[in-house]
């Protein structure tokens, strides 16, 4: 059970490393492939969809062999994390939080975390107001997913259906919107001068690198738990 549960955890991280890479290909290049970006994304959405049976199965029977202690205290962790999410507390580079007001506000932070001129700022605030009014509906996609699990943590018995059909629902928010993030991703990208898309890529390397450096951690530190 372990083993297979691993082993879909690195087939998705595989996946979201293959669109992180091809986000990186195209902002190395001097305009965006939207076709080529849009095929990424649907194919790997696609696979990430294929998998909620198995990780649905999987939650119900770890679910069944775990302590109501054990529960309640990954209950506890999610839901500090939810909380979290929900006040908008997120370490990510271009992120949406609820401590920004309006997408003029966010377009703000962007433009001062990318040095854009004045113009460039007025050019991307069509593509900031675009993508901050579907923040609330993938919020809500994912708070879906967090309420349910912590509600059948909390349940004596696990409803594998029940889970998969809410991690459905949230995997459809985001398919839909898929070529919405694909034409605003074109759109910033032309605003943007190759000084500073290579800035952008240069952040998004560092934190592939920094994930890659607490994998290996995670992994050493297992090792001597165990042995």
């Amino acid at each position: 059970m372990t083993a297979g549960l691993y082993g879909e955890r690195k087939a998705l991280r595989k996946l979201r490393d293959d669109v992180q890479d091809e986000i990186l290909a195209q902002l190395k290049s001097d305009s965006v492939d939207k076709d080529s970006f849009e095929l990424v994304l649907k194919q790997s959405w696609s696979e990430v969809e294929a998998r909620i049976p198995k990780v649905a199965k999987a939650f119900a029977e770890y679910h069944a062999v775990l302590e109501p202690e054990r529960r309640g205290e990954f209950a506890e962790k999610m839901e500090k994390r939810r909380e979290r999410m929900k006040d908008g507390h997120r370490r990510r580079f271009l992120s949406f939080s609820e401590e920004s007001n309006s997408a003029e506000d966010v377009n703000g932070k962007i433009a001062d975390r990318l040095d854009l001129s004045v113009e460039q700022e007025k050019q991307m605030l069509p593509v900031t107001e675009e993508l901050y009014g579907e923040r609330t509906a993938l919020r809500q996609a994912r708070l879906n997913v967090y309420n349910e699990v912590l509600a059948q943590l909390k349940s004596d018995t696990a409803d594998a259906p029940k889970l998969e059909s809410v991690l459905r629902s949230g995997w459809s928010v985001i398919d839909e919107r898929i070529p919405i993030v694909v034409q605003a991703f074109a759109e910033a990208h032309a605003v943007l001068i190759p000084e500073q898309r290579a800035e952008f890529v240069e952040k998004i390397e560092r934190r592939k690198e920094r994930r890659k450096n607490r994998r290996k951690h995670r992994r050493k530190h297992r090792w001597y738990h165990w042995h």
